[in-house]
């Protein structure tokens, strides 16, 4: 197996670099660096990383991940929205040929046109990611990276639970349902604050999501991720009053009753008690009630 490069990952490594360069933290950024090299091998190890494989990174920070992909992968391409860091990433990632810095915002790509303007195949995902884009961007990933094998991501521990949720729970919401008809999820690990500089205000996990086509097939994806989110959007709210709030330009109130019974959900339930197969069934339904109705 090949050598994870952990040269970067000591607070001794930070404080040099952020020395040399005047460099200063942005917590605005989420801009916390891992400093522990038995973590940076624990996310490699989970994210199953070869020479075979081409690796997308979000968030290369000063290069720490990045260098201990590019010592193990075939080819990385790491995204990072921070110019102060570009001499820093020069410095520490340079001598890998098979790493590329995009000065990008992940928030703002669409991952199947990032797909066709790099030539990638089939890809993993593999970051520390700044907190603050998590979510937004894991929704963005699992509607738009259908190119990926597996995302693997440092994430913030609420946010690592709220991935695997049960239903009927508090944490239960778009996430989960996303992430359990993308992938299979697991988390790796728990992550103290202490691995970090600066050290964050909480607890993170290593997640691992690995992406899988779902045993029912929804019909149409974007009205999936249009019934989910309306679905959650008024949590309080019974499951036929937040349809008909966020779906009145497509249904009326009774036609979702009427969904909701063909789909054999009362429609006194609230979001969080239906499982990822009921907003298959659920939008499918919708789905096939528009196109009839369309026509």
């Amino acid at each position: 197996m090949t050598a994870v490069d952990t040269a970067l990952a000591s607070p001794a490594a930070v404080r040099r670099l952020a020395a040399k360069y005047g460099f200063t933290f942005r917590r605005s950024l989420g801009q916390n660096f891992l400093i522990d090299g038995n973590i940076l091998r624990k996310i490699i190890h989970a994210a199953e990383i070869s020479r075979a494989d081409t690796v997308i990174e979000v968030g290369a920070g000063i290069g720490t991940l990045t260098r201990a992909l590019g010592s193990t992968a075939g080819r990385v391409l790491a995204l990072e929205v921070d110019k102060r860091l570009e001499p820093i990433l020069q410095e520490t990632v340079g001598e890998y040929d098979n790493v590329e810095i995009v000065w990008e915002d992940a928030l703002k790509l669409n991952w199947a046109s990032f797909r066709d303007r790099y030539g990638l195949g089939r890809a993993k995902f593999v970051a520390n990611l700044p907190y603050y884009i998590t979510s937004p961007l894991m929704i963005n990933l699992f509607r738009q990276g259908s190119f990926l094998e597996s995302i693997t991501v440092m994430v913030q521990r609420e946010v690592g639970e709220r991935f695997t949720a049960k239903p009927g729970t508090k944490a239960y919401g778009t996430l989960t349902v996303l992430a359990g008809y993308y992938s299979e999820v697991e988390v790796c690990q728990i992550v103290p604050p202490t691995v970090f500089m600066p050290p964050p205000d909480v607890e993170s996990a290593v997640v691992k999501f690995t992406i899988r086509p779902y045993e029912v097939e929804t019909l149409d994806p974007t009205l999936f991720w249009t019934t989910v989110k309306a679905a959650f959007g008024q949590r309080r709210k019974t499951l036929a009053n937040s349809l008909a709030a966020s779906l009145k330009h497509l249904v009326s109130k009774k036609e979702v009753h009427d969904i909701l019974f063909a789909c054999g959900i009362s429609p006194e339930r609230r979001a969080e008690t239906l499982t990822v197969r009921d907003f298959v069934v659920l939008a499918n339904q919708l789905a096939a009630f528009v196109s009839k109705d369309a026509k």
